[in-house]
């Protein structure tokens, strides 16, 4: 992610010289990285006012981006949902089509499997039989038990049987699969709703989280995607998906500038391994890296 970003601030710094011209071309560069115009817009205005050294270098720039972008993004870097030993958690994974939900599944799955948590599928994606076909490899890799449904189904009703299960058989951990829908597609949003109150009348007996799957190559659109969802279902935090070796990866910034959701983790790579919880610091240090 961020491809010769630090090369490019250093082509534009070259001359040891700031001004508005040079703060244009960083401005323009933030904004081909994916962060929107108006984070931008403030992570320059704040750059703007920073006091530099007569011969400053490329390392005292990126020092100070590095600290304002911090100041953004690390009070709401999140962590990948704790598990209460005295009551079961819910995971409802929620988002768009594409955005790579049953993977991150099967990534979050895996990382509660390492920690010997007792976990449960539950398949209420019943619109696309890939989906739950699916999803049932992965159970079968990692060994875990599974909920689904026929084709078509409802979804909540899978939605509920896997929430019964959690609490009737002694599992620590219940994740759910729901089918990609667009925002803009108010009978599958209500759905959504519908599948969210299930859990959500059984609260005195488990913990609910709700985590939306970004695909984190999708830029700006996904702030508008997690604000038509907020409305159906409270986002506890979001996952963003895709993001090995893509040059996208702003959107991070100007999502939690715009939202102020907590970012939980971020997808490197296709294996079930490759879930990381979201480090500010690490982040930005991928972004501004030698």
């Amino acid at each position: 992610m961020f491809k010769d970003f630090t090369n490019k601030i250093g082509n534009i710094f070259s001359s040891k010289h700031i001004d508005e011209n040079s703060l244009t071309e960083l401005e323009e560069l933030l904004l081909t990285a994916d962060v929107g115009i108006e984070t931008a817009d403030k992570i320059i205005n704040k750059l703007r006012n920073e006091k530099f050294s007569a011969n400053f270098d490329i390392n005292e720039i990126k020092s100070k981006l590095s600290k304002i972008i911090l100041d953004i993004i690390e009070p709401y870097q999140g962590y990948l949902p704790n598990i209460d030993d005295n009551k079961p958690t819910i995971i409802l994974c929620i988002g768009v089509n594409g955005s790579g939900k049953t993977t991150t599944i099967a990534k979050l799955a895996h990382h509660y499997n390492n920690m010997n948590y007792k976990i449960i599928l539950g398949a209420a994606d019943t619109f696309r039989a890939a989906a739950t076909e699916q999803l049932s490899e992965w159970s079968k890799e990692l060994g875990l038990e599974i909920i689904t449904g026929i084709h078509n189904s409802d979804p909540a009703s899978i939605a509920y049987k896997c929430v019964e299960n959690t609490l009737n058989n002694d599992f620590d951990i219940g994740i759910i699969d729901t089918a990609g829908r667009l925002q803009n597609r108010s009978d599958l949003m209500e759905q959504l709703k519908k599948i969210y109150k299930v859990i959500e009348s059984k609260n005195n007996y488990l913990n609910q989280k709700t985590i939306m799957i970004i695909d984190g190559t999708t830029g700006q659109s996904s702030i508008k995607q997690v604000e038509e969802f907020s409305k159906y279902a409270k986002i506890d935090g979001l996952i963003l998906s895709k993001l090995d070796g893509s040059a996208v990866g702003g959107t991070i910034i100007s999502i939690i500038d715009h939202l102020k959701v907590p970012v939980l983790g971020i997808g490197i790579g296709e294996n079930k391994s490759d879930l990381e919880e979201f480090n500010a610091k690490k982040f930005i240090d991928r972004i501004l890296k030698n």
